[in-house]
This record gives C-alpha cells, sequence and structure tokens, in this order.
C-alpha cells in the first residue's frame, strides 16, 4: 500500500480539506493517537528488538531495579513503604515488571500500589493480563481525574518525548508555526503566522531568545500533564527520566533545525510527513521549559542530572556485581556489562543524552540527592 493510500493519510487529508492546515500537534496526535490507525493504537509491537525502538527498561532488567532502589531510598523507617507509585505511558510494562520483580526480591512487595497509566487501549488491555492478580491498577488518562489523591512517587520515564509537539521557528524576525498541509497526495509543511495568545508564558518567555532560523519544539500538554499530578501528588516526587537538554543546548546553532526525529524500524528520520501513523515522532524534551512548568504548578527542583549520573548513584553498578557473583568465565557477563554500559556510557550511549529530574512537592527535597546541573552537550 502506497503512503497515501492509507486509511489515516486519508482521514488527515479529509480533516485538512474541511478544516485548513493542521497545526502540528493535532497532526501529530493523529499520527500517533488516532482511535483506529494511529501508531500506539494499534496493538503491534513498537518497542524492543521486534518494534522500532528502545526505551531504557528493554535495555536491561537492571534499570528497573535502580529504579526501584530509589523509590525505597525515599521512604523511611525499618521496613519502608513505597506508598502509592504511578508510572506514566508505561507501554508493555517492562518497568513495572522489572520493579515489582526488585520488590519481591527486596521483601517488600506487600506494600507496593503501582498505577499504570497508558493511552492505548491495546496496552492496556496487554497490561491487565501481564499484571493480572498484582498490586497493580491500569487506568486510562481519561480516568486521572477520577483517582484519589495520593502521596508517592510518579514516574515518567519517555512521556514526554511522546507528547504532541508544536513546532515554532523564527523567520526575517517573525515568529511563526509549522502546520501540515497538502500538496496533491502528499502532506507538506506550511508556515503560518503564530498566534501568541495560544501561548503560556513560561513558553513566550523562552521563545523571546529564539535566534533567527531557529526551530523550537514543545508540548502544550506537559503543562497540563504537570498540572494534574500536582492536584492529584498530596506529596512526593515525579522523576522524569527522558533525552533532552537545557534551552541553552537546545537552541544551539547546529540545532537550527530542531531536534525533531521519526523512528520506524530502529532507523531515524527527520521526515514526520511520510509514512504517517507507521513510525514514531519525537523530540528532545526541553528541561528548561520543563521546570519553569513544574514550579508554576507548585513542584520544587531537587535534582538534575544524566541519566548515568543518576542510576550510579541508584546503586546500578552495585547491583551489576551482585548480579555477576559467582559467574567468572560466563562469556554471557561481558554481554551483561556491555548492554548496563549503555545506559551509563556518556559517548554513544543513553548515560549523557538521557536526563533525570526529580520534582518534589509537599516535601523537604533531598539534601543527599544530586543537584548539580546535567552537563551540556
Amino acid at each position: 500500500m502506497e503512503p497515501s493510500d492509507s486509511p489515516l493519510h486519508r482521514a488527515i487529508v479529509d480533516e485538512i480539506l474541511l478544516e485548513g492546515p493542521l497545526r502540528f500537534d493535532r497532526y501529530m496526535a493523529l499520527c500517533l493517537y488516532h482511535p483506529a490507525y494511529g501508531y500506539y493504537q494499534r496493538g503491534e509491537v513498537v518497542t524492543g528488538r521486534e518494534g522500532d525502538f528502545y526505551t531504557a527498561p528493554h535495555v536491561h532488567r537492571l534499570f528497573g531495579a535502580a529504579i526501584s532502589n530509589w523509590i525505597l531510598a525515599r521512604s523511611a523507617g525499618p521496613d519502608p513503604a513505597p506508598g502509592i507509585i504511578v508510572e506514566l505511558g508505561p507501554g508493555n510494562g517492562h518497568l513495572a515488571g522489572d520493579i515489582l520483580s526488585h520488590w519481591t526480591d527486596s521483601g517488600t512487595s506487600r506494600d507496593v500500589q503501582i498505577v499504570l497509566v497508558e493511552e492505548s487501549a491495546a496496552q492496556r488491555d496487554h497490561l491487565r493480563g501481564a499484571f493480572a492478580g498484582k498490586p497493580v491498577r491500569v487506568a486510562s488518562p481519561g480516568e486521572w481525574d477520577g483517582l484519589p489523591n495520593f502521596t508517592g512517587v510518579v514516574l515518567a520515564n519517555e512521556f514526554f518525548d511522546a507528547l504532541p509537539l508544536r513546532v515554532i521557528c523564527r523567520e526575517n524576525g517573525e515568529l511563526r508555526e509549522i502546520h501540515v498541509s497538502v500538496r496533491g497526495v502528499d502532506l507538506c509543511e506550511v508556515l503560518l503566522t503564530l498566534d501568541p495568545r495560544s501561548l503560556g508564558d513560561e513558553v513566550r518567555g523562552i521563545l523571546r531568545g529564539l535566534p533567527e532560523g531557529q526551530r523550537m519544539e514543545f508540548a502544550p500538554e506537559m503543562e497540563t500533564w504537570l498540572q494534574r499530578i500536582s492536584r492529584k501528588l498530596d506529596s512526593g516526587s515525579l522523576l522524569v527520566l527522558d533525552y533532552g537538554d537545557v534551552w541553552e543546548t537546545l537552541s544551539a546553532p547546529w540545532r537550527a533545525s530542531g531536534t525533531l526525529r521519526c523512528y520506524h524500524r530502529h532507523r531515524v528520520d527527520s521526515d514526520p510527513y511520510r509514512l504517517a501513523g507507521e513510525k514514531d515522532i519525537t523530540a528532545h524534551v526541553n528541561f528548561t521549559l520543563l521546570e519553569d512548568l513544574a514550579r508554576s504548578a507548585g513542584f520544587v527542583r531537587e535534582s538534575f542530572t544524566t541519566q548515568a549520573s543518576f542510576l550510579i548513584r541508584a546503586g546500578i553498578l552495585d547491583l551489576l556485581h551482585d548480579a555477576m557473583r559467582g559467574r567468572e568465565g560466563d562469556p554471557e557477563v561481558s554481554r551483561e556489562w556491555l548492554t548496563i554500559k549503555n545506559l551509563i556510557h556518556d559517548e554513544e550511549g543513553m548515560g549523557e543524552v538521557f536526563k533525570a529530574m526529580v520534582l518534589t512537592k509537599g516535601q523537604e527535597p533531598d539534601p543527599s540527592a544530586p543537584s548539580r546541573q546535567a552537563k551540556k552537550r
């Protein structure tokens, strides 16, 4: 089937012909979350070896064990109770499964309550089956307001990068916005004048420094989710693990075209208008904007560092050492080390590109937590 013959392509073209050019976040929402044809809604495997890309939980189970260590370390008392743990966008549940396994090994499983908030109906069905009989509740984003207020931890591992994006650029001194139109049978982008009334104060503040010729992506739903989390989280922490950087680095001249990327069969490209609904669309998280929005929502930044630093502080190397004890000479040990190295390595790995930001609410920040700003790339 040619790309222009797909049901999603036809649905997008029909909406453009009816409504006019679509703002990019609307287009991206259709590509990823159309109820019948969206990339995340089709029920197909999109992560891991059989999918289009890897996430950290797919790289090694000790990623989840280290997150478990971090959660337990934030609880006081001889028998720490982590309280309620909410994971946003859990996908196929790898991270939650590894956390549960580690808690079981640590003897704390009786205290665990996990809520998995997943957009995809197909993935929700999978999660309910995978965690049947375990202390796990599966909910849709639409059920968020019905959840009780809680004390605990919210995990956002590669969550914010998957939210639909607006794309802004400065052209001839004027701020303009990317929209999607149709030319013949092909989808294409057009630049339209930006309506500043559609932007919040935090975004407007960053855009004042947008260089000529530069593009900036941001997800309007980032603010929505931070506000929603804040309303439910009486006391606790939000851990954001995602690839991205501070605005100073994202606005560097060598990133003038922005950071929007697409993933399909473990290959990356920068054309979101081809194969609509068949590949992931994403961009680096702007952690400067994230922190500004979080502060407005009532959070305090406890720490911001690289994923490598965060995982090492959470004990991933100790966990690896324990897992390798007594296995000298086992060739699998070397493979495991190389796998873990991808999570924490600075060059060509996930350790430096991915960042970890801890935001707290209703409690004093942990003074022992890493607080330096992440190294810029």
